[in-house]
């Protein structure tokens, strides 16, 4: 995959109109990577120097967040689940190649795999490290600004349009290296935890960068007509503005 950079500085409208099939794509995973580096909340996440009672409450309600995409207690679906039923009925064959990639996305995460590691157990590894007990895991209830983040994304995956839903999906995806590795400097600057606790963030830091960019090549196909390009935009910013929107909201566990 070729890097131009041109195509960060471009605003949508000039890339809805003038890229496609890959193009479109590069442009969008470019997009997406220098909006997430330039959000000041992970840079203040990554500044923090918070306590670690404090990080315990902010890990433990990102958690959350992150359950709520793959699947949480109950037989909650999770984003992905709602995201596989939404594009299983759309009658237009294109649909199936989005549900390919959110198929293989929903076995790694729940059952892992030779070359991916289930996110869950990771993440659950992350909070034992922080001495968070299962107890309190168990008991951990979402909190207003992450009951409002999953409230803002579930119609999106369940009920929006297929290429809307992929275009959040993608921005999940590629927006996770940057998040995780600011999530992972705060970690090291304020507790002690063991760096083998970490893998969660260490490797999605890395892995799903390039798990996203081979993945959604499958995706160019769909990326040719300007109303296809829309919804794929139109869900990527969604999903943007919603989990930032996160992050402003939750910074007060951390600040002060």
């Amino acid at each position: 995959m070729t890097t131009d950079n041109h195509k960060i500085l471009a605003e949508p409208e000039d890339a809805i109109e003038n890229y496609i099939g890959e193009q479109f794509l590069e442009w969008i995973l470019e997009t997406i990577s220098a909006q997430v580096k330039s959000w000041p909340e992970l840079g203040q996440i990554r500044d923090s120097q918070a306590k670690v009672e404090k990080i315990r409450k902010f890990i433990l309600q990102r958690f959350l967040a992150a359950q709520a995409f793959w699947g949480g207690k109950d037989g909650d679906p999770g984003f992905l689940g709602f995201a596989i039923a939404n594009l299983s009925e759309s009658p237009d064959p294109l649909a199936e190649k989005g549900l390919g990639i959110l198929e293989q996305k929903k076995e790694e995460e729940l059952a892992g795999s030779s070359s991916k590691k289930n996110h869950q157990e990771l993440w659950l590894k992350l909070l034992r490290g922080l001495e968070i007990t299962p107890e309190e895991i168990e008991r951990a209830e979402a909190k207003e600004p992450t009951r409002n983040y999953i409230a803002d994304l579930s119609d999106i995956y369940s009920t929006g349009e297929w290429q809307m839903t992929m275009g959040a999906f993608l921005a999940h995806e590629r927006a996770m290296p940057e998040e995780y590795a600011a999530l992972l400097a705060m970690l090291k600057q304020n507790t002690s935890i063991d760096s083998a606790a970490t893998e969660v963030l260490q490797w999605h830091s890395g892995v799903d960068m390039k798990h996203i960019i081979s993945t959604s090549h499958m995706l160019e196909k769909i990326m040719v007509d300007p109303e296809s390009k829309q919804l794929v935009w139109n869900g990527v910013n969604q999903q943007l503005e919603a989990r930032q929107n996160l992050y402003a909201n939750l910074l007060k566990y951390i600040e002060g």
